[in-house]
């Protein structure tokens, strides 16, 4: 990760590669920041700097032995620590014991989230910490001599979730560490890290990014449009992980949407042998993807219903789905509702339970032709 891959943070870039020219490293520094602000793309590219073996004026030089190796996360004296998922079972005691992990989500979106993460390691309802196992394997590597006689650099993702004795036992370390070692904490909220830490730090604080910054990552990075990025830059108010659900959610939602109206016509005109076809094409979609498509048709039903009884102004829907909903809603009304509900409810039943999903769409397909002649 170079400096110039990083998303804005110029003032804190010039900063950080002033403290190299000048010889000037602090051992401990804090980047502060919020959720999806880019402080851990920024702490990569310090330490690819730092560890650069040509370095350029401004940046890395992104092509020598050392930068390769931290692109690719594995550097041996570029040590990470983060939030884990302690269990015995598994033997997983350590950051180390699930690194190809970290290495995964740090080339899938660097800027992501910790729902990002705990969703990787493979529950996203359980909080990590990093416990005392962690901070006596830190002191471990640490103490040992640089493989590549330079400086050896850590970087700990949310220090906030060490416990306590993590926490004392990593503080006289940190207070006084090995010559040329870095420690670069990368926190989102310091009130939660113990104040001995946190004064032992140079906390460089960085801002919530700008919507236009955000916009442009997403044209860029991501390939969406101009004015689609500027309205998911403004949902996701300066945080790029959020933004990347967004794009995720509305991919989802394209999806869908297109589905139901493609399907509720071949409903509606009878047409057997191309609902065949639909059936094919939607059971190849995959278990969750059908799944959220049959809540996506719930809904669509109850904005029907919602908007007769209603009035529009109840209804949040797109542009695109009013347009079409305005002319599919006197289809659904107080003779199917109830009808269409039950179907829909069952087959999104049977679908968890691993029923066929050919034959189940089929039968939902011939269930609905009847239906949507009721008036």
């Amino acid at each position: 990760m170079q400096f110039v891959n990083v998303i804005a943070h110029e003032a804190e870039k010039k900063h950080l590669i002033h403290t190299v020219k000048e010889n000037r490293i602090s051992h401990a520094q804090m980047f502060l920041g919020p959720a999806g602000s880019g402080s851990v793309p920024l702490a990569m590219a310090y330490a690819q700097y730092i560890l650069c073996q040509n370095k350029q004026e401004n940046d890395s030089c992104g092509t020598c032995v050392s930068c390769t190796k931290i692109q690719k996360h594995n550097h041996p004296d570029l040590h990470f620590s983060f939030p884990i998922h302690l269990s015995k079972e598994k033997h997983i005691y350590t950051s180390d014991n699930v690194l190809e992990y970290w290495r995964e989500i740090l080339d899938e979106n660097p800027y992501f989230g910790i729902d990002d993460w705990n969703l990787k390691l493979g529950n996203e309802n359980k909080q990590g910490i990093i416990g005392k196992e962690e901070s006596q394997n830190i002191i471990s590597k640490i103490s040992l001599k640089s493989f590549e006689g330079g400086y050896k650099v850590l970087i700990m993702w949310l220090p906030e979730l060490m416990n306590g004795n993590a926490s004392n036992k990593l503080l006289k370390f940190i207070e006084e560490p090995p010559d040329k070692t870095v420690f670069l904490l990368v926190a989102e909220d310091q009130e939660q890290i113990i104040a001995t830490i946190r004064s032992r730090t140079q906390i460089i604080k960085l801002p919530r990014l700008k919507e236009i910054e955000v916009a442009t990552y997403l044209e860029t990075e991501k390939g969406i449009t101009a004015s689609d990025s500027k309205i998911i830059a403004h949902l996701a108010e300066g945080d790029v992980a959020k933004a990347v659900h967004l794009i995720s959610e509305q991919t989802v939602a394209n999806f869908n949407f297109e589905n139901f109206v493609n399907w509720m016509r071949l409903c509606y005109q009878k047409n057997i042998a191309k609902s065949i076809d639909w059936v094919d094409s939607i059971a190849a979609a995959g278990r969750e993807n059908q799944k959220s498509f049959l809540k996506f048709c719930l809904n669509m039903f109850r904005q029907c219903i919602v908007g007769h009884y209603a009035g529009n102004e109840l209804v949040v829907l797109t542009d695109e789905q009013n347009a079409f909903l305005s002319k599919f809603s006197p289809f659904i009304n107080s003779k199917n509702i109830v009808g269409l509900t039950e179907a829909f409810n069952e087959a999104y039943y049977h679908i968890e339970r691993n029923a066929s999903a050919k034959i189940l769409f089929l039968d939902l397909s011939i269930k609905t032709f009847s239906l949507l002649q009721k008036k």
